[in-house]
């Protein structure tokens, strides 16, 4: 890992953004969104995904400009089509909109159909939290795990965050994806020629591996807990996509790059205003109470401490902004260096 300043790497992946026809305001987004996951050391969703945004959008598989329109609207809840854009974009505006009618109503859900990859669904989740919201977030994708007693991608690896804002420990956020270890750790696991945890994954003939050769040639990803995992994928699909009337399972394209076709991608984001229901720090102080009980308890042998959700995240992003630097792949910034000189 190479170590580079913030504001260098934001100012490039900015430009790669502007040069692929987006506008500042959402290449802005894009930016913050892939910092954010890249400080918190989610690297699956930070950096390394520049490149693939970009090969869709030069593909005209992504719209650089497409912007969210409602299909239908309510006080309390919308669905929005997002034209085929930048799921990034798309699911931010869309969180923004969420904590607008939770504001006003108390409550505010908002359904997205027609987006594409939307990176790390708890940034969306975090947003409203930072508000003073309880929030859940989640998204659809394409076929990668196998369902409890299948040997074959039938269902995405559906995204999930829920997010409550806590006092003196800024918010829990709860942020995970379905499969034991993402397809990404596999392949980097691959580069570096380590082996898979046992559970990950099957052959493509449906036996399980340690080999990470063996799910590019065809494998495929298990979820977490076994079947509770596989029906946890199985709600966040049914409502991002098919409450907003997104494609499901083999018809979604996160990464689209078919030119004049969507990938749509579905997304569910839901905001409630504690302020509508005897304020903020009421809930607040609760949750702090659980947080110092659960922190007080005694250490199991060998753990270092007790953390809540998303709290390791943070204490990492902390970091970063401190010292004003981030660790990237030198492969990932040799691609960020080329892009922008082109």
């Amino acid at each position: 890992m190479s170590m580079v300043k913030i504001e260098e790497i934001s100012k490039r992946i900015f430009n790669i953004f502007i040069q692929a026809g987006v506008s500042p305001e959402d290449a802005a987004i894009m930016v913050d969104v892939l910092n954010d996951a890249q400080m918190k050391g989610i690297v699956t969703h930070g950096y390394v995904r520049v490149k693939k945004y970009v090969d869709c959008i030069k593909s005209g598989g992504i719209k650089p400009a497409g912007n969210p329109k409602i299909v239908w609207d309510s006080p309390s809840w919308a669905i929005a089509d997002g034209n085929g854009g930048l799921g990034i974009v798309i699911a931010y505006k869309a969180a923004k909109l969420a904590i607008q009618k939770a504001k006003e109503t108390g409550i505010g859900i908002i359904n997205v159909r027609n987006s594409h990859h939307l990176g790390p669904v708890g940034y969306y989740a975090a947003m409203c939290a930072d508000e003073g919201m309880y929030s859940m977030a989640m998204s659809n994708g394409d076929p990668l795990l196998a369902a409890t007693g299948s040997r074959e991608k039938n269902i995405g690896n559906n995204p999930f965050a829920y997010a409550v804002p806590a006092g003196k420990y800024d918010k829990i956020l709860y942020d995970v994806a379905i499969s034991m270890g993402s397809d990404m750790k596999i392949i980097q696991m691959g580069e570096e020629n380590k082996k898979v945890p046992d559970g990950w994954m099957l052959d493509v003939d449906g036996r399980p591996s340690n080999t990470p050769a063996d799910y590019l040639a065809g494998g495929v990803l298990l979820p977490f807990g076994g079947y509770k995992g596989y029906g946890l994928a199985l709600m966040v699909e049914s409502f991002a996509a098919v409450l907003s009337g997104a494609a499901v399972t083999h018809d979604v394209k996160a990464w689209n790059t078919t030119e004049g076709a969507s990938g749509n991608v579905g997304h569910f984001i839901m905001a409630l205003d504690l302020e509508k229901i005897g304020g903020r720090e009421i809930y607040e102080k609760r949750i702090e109470g659980i947080i110092d009980e659960i922190k007080s308890s005694k250490l199991a042998d060998g753990a270092e401490g007790i953390y809540y959700p998303g709290e390791k995240e943070r204490m990492a992003k902390a970091k970063c902004l401190e010292y004003g630097v981030v660790e990237v792949l030198p492969s990932t910034l040799k691609f960020i260096k080329d892009s922008e000189e082109l």
